[in-house]
């Protein structure tokens, strides 16, 4: 989320917000989450238990013509490696298996599971199963890239969802459409902050776990295990390959590689531990292809003659430290540095790659999938998107225009809001003329948020207001050649992409306070081959009707019905030496008490007792630097299950 854009634009509406940075409450002992209250308890997120062990759902990702991501996470009562068999078939009900395989996860890995599987066939529907400690997991469905041209491809495109602002019903949305060929996600997938801080929506009602804002690794991973219990995001990756980048979120706001925004060494520690923690739980929970160099995540996805994506890193790989806050024409930062032809965004290594892959592709359309916006916007400059790093923008945009390289299109996500644009190969280009939109070189099409705060919210106001309207406006009159800004509605975008033309439609979901599937097709706009300039769609490109079968959400041959209401995630870290997170759900209000014994199963302490919980994920921080180190166990108890997990203690 870019706070200083948004509020620029509030300023605009002589109206104030406030930021605020919320800090681990490092003074107690230990703490749990508050309960849910039970009017929302139906509408919150709450395991599902008939999907024992494999809660979590199953997803894949990166889809090659030959070669897919699977992923699950498997949550065993007791811990130690697990032996996890996979199976993919053509068939929906996997009857018919045409791959199959083990592989061993463990407390290393976050119980998470990857396997990249192949030989498959290109262009062509899986359906694939998990099998593990005796229990199957829900049936997934993917689909490998095409290795010749195809008539038309077509991309859901997402970004920025954030838990405590509202509900995911754009996933949900997402998720009744059956003739998608991947989902690209811009980044922003999880957002760090605290329960209660940036973003929190009383209305909603749903906070954060943990509650402090996440540092560590332990705290990034229950962080994305809280976000994978989401029964909307899970449905999504169970029906459609995700092709992902990490945006500032998964790490810190408006991070860099030397830095971020909120990350305070002093109160946080030392950034590069928290960033590494932050990229390898983004790489355990997200169904992501390791790359040859560690930590890196921009690639190449191709779709066979008709299209190639390129996916980019402007955030953690060559980003140099962004500028400052403030509008560079307020003088408030080096405006030479600003303009300096040394500095980048993509780093040497990257821009070199992308030049290269962009200009050698026998692909017809190339799409540049990225976190920041490209395109220039006068009135305001913010230096955390492509704005802030204008030389190397003009560098890349003017490559393109002198080796004549066509069907360029940008996706982007990260500013919530709704914008589509001709992108000249420089600020003030005299050549392009935007009645007509010849001189553009490519165009872009920004996704609005999932979730994340927007214009309207934080004005206090209804979607659609006249003073959102009137910004954009304002906006669109001083910059000509962006085509559509909308400030205000959330959902996402669709890619269409066919020989003749590539169009975005935009569509927006009722609301993000309360949780329903209802949607509105707002506009389209389409660039034809070989003219790198937008139109508006007179309609949008309908959905096709028919495709692959859905497999169901539960486990084959179960019913919703099952005697497990409590689920122990985790402990973390484990091992520790003072205090270790434990990460537990109940499905059903329960009396709970949590209690810790050594190894010759004499208590040694409560961590809480006959504790009242509604449904809802919980985190429990267990303070026991007053015990020795050792190997102990600890149960969670209720009225009719008790669950046992080991923890080791080292000092």
């Amino acid at each position: 989320m870019k706070k200083f854009f948004f509020l620029f634009v509030v300023m605009l509406l002589n109206l104030s917000f406030v930021s605020a940075n919320y800090e681990r409450e490092k003074n107690n002992i230990y703490s749990y989450s508050r309960p849910l209250p039970k009017e929302i308890a139906s509408t919150s997120l709450v395991f599902d238990p008939a999907l024992k062990p494999f809660y979590h759902g199953v997803a894949s990702g990166d889809p090659l013509q030959n070669q897919v991501i699977l992923w699950t996470r498997v949550t065993p009562d007791e811990d130690g490696p697990v032996e996890v068999k996979w199976f993919v078939s053509k068939d929906p009900l996997c009857s018919i298996i045409v791959l199959s395989g083990n592989t061993i996860t463990d407390q290393s890995k976050d119980y998470t599971v990857k396997v990249d599987v192949g030989p498959l066939e290109p262009g062509t529907t899986y359906y694939y199963k998990f099998l593990s400690l005796g229990k199957e997991s829900i049936i997934g469905r993917t689909k490998t890239a095409p290795s010749k041209k195809v008539d038309a491809l077509r991309f859901g495109i997402a970004s920025c969802a954030n838990y405590q602002q509202g509900f995911f019903n754009a996933y949900a949305t997402m998720a009744l459409r059956n003739d998608l060929d991947a989902i690209l996600f811009l980044g922003d997938y999880i957002y760090e902050y605290a329960e209660g801080g940036y973003g929190y929506s009383k209305s909603v009602n749903r906070g954060h776990e943990p509650k402090n804002e996440i540092v560590t690794l332990s705290d990034y991973r229950i962080r994305y295990s809280f976000y994978r219990l989401d029964p909307d995001l899970r449905r999504l990756h169970q029906l459609h390959p995700f092709i992902g980048i990490w945006d500032d979120h998964e790490t810190a706001n408006d991070s860099w590689p030397g830095g971020a925004e909120n990350h305070d060494p002093k109160s946080e520690g030392d950034w590069q531990v928290r960033k590494f923690a932050g990229k390898k739980a983004y790489f355990e929970w997200l169904p992501i292809r390791e790359q040859s160099e560690q930590g890196k995540i921009y690639r190449t996805i191709n779709y066979g003659e008709l299209c190639e994506i390129y996916m980019l890193d402007t955030r953690l790989e060559g980003r140099e430290k962004p500028l400052g806050s403030k509008d560079t024409n307020s003088r408030a930062i080096d405006t030479a540095e600003w303009l300096s032809p040394n500095r980048t965004l993509l780093g040497i290594e990257q821009y070199n790659w992308l030049t290269k892959a962009i200009k050698s592709t026998k692909s017809q359309w190339k799409v540049l999938a990225n976190q920041v916006m490209m395109m220039p916007l006068a009135g305001f400059t913010n230096l955390d998107s492509w704005d802030g790093y204008p030389a190397e923008r003009e560098k890349l945009l003017g490559f393109i225009k002198e080796d004549s390289i066509s069907n360029i299109v940008v996706v982007t996500g990260d500013i919530h809001c709704t914008w589509a644009s001709d992108l000249p190969a420089k600020r003030g280009d005299t050549s392009y003329k935007p009645q007509t939109g010849q001189g553009s070189v490519a165009v872009e099409f920004v996704t609005p948020s999932i979730s994340s705060a927007n214009i309207n919210e934080l004005q206090n106001l209804p979607p659609n207001s006249i003073q959102s309207k009137t910004i954009a406006g304002q906006l669109k009159f001083i910059n000509p050649h962006i085509k559509e800004i909308e400030l205000d509605n959330h959902g996402y975008m669709i890619l269409d992409i066919k020989q003749d033309k590539a169009q975005a439609d935009w569509y927006f979901v009722d609301s993000t306070s309360t949780k329903n599937n209802g949607e509105t097709f707002y506009k389209g706009y389409y660039t034809q081959s070989g003219k790198s300039a937008l139109n508006q769609a007179s309609s949008n490109i309908p959905t096709r009707s028919g495709g692959p079968t859905n497999p169901g959400e539960t486990p084959m041959g179960l019913s919703k019905v099952d005697s497990t209401k409590l689920l122990a995630i985790g402990n973390y870290p484990n091992p520790f030496t003072h205090s270790t997170l434990i990460h537990y759900a109940v499905s059903e209000q329960s009396i709970l008490s949590l209690i810790v014994y050594d190894i010759r199963g004499i208590e040694v302490m409560k961590g809480f007792n006959l504790i009242e919980h509604q449904p809802g994920p919980y985190v429990f921080e267990l303070n026991a630097s007053q015990l020795p180190s050792g190997t102990y166990t600890y149960k969670i108890i209720s009225e009719n299950q008790t669950i046992t997990k080991s923890m080791n203690i080292v000092k």
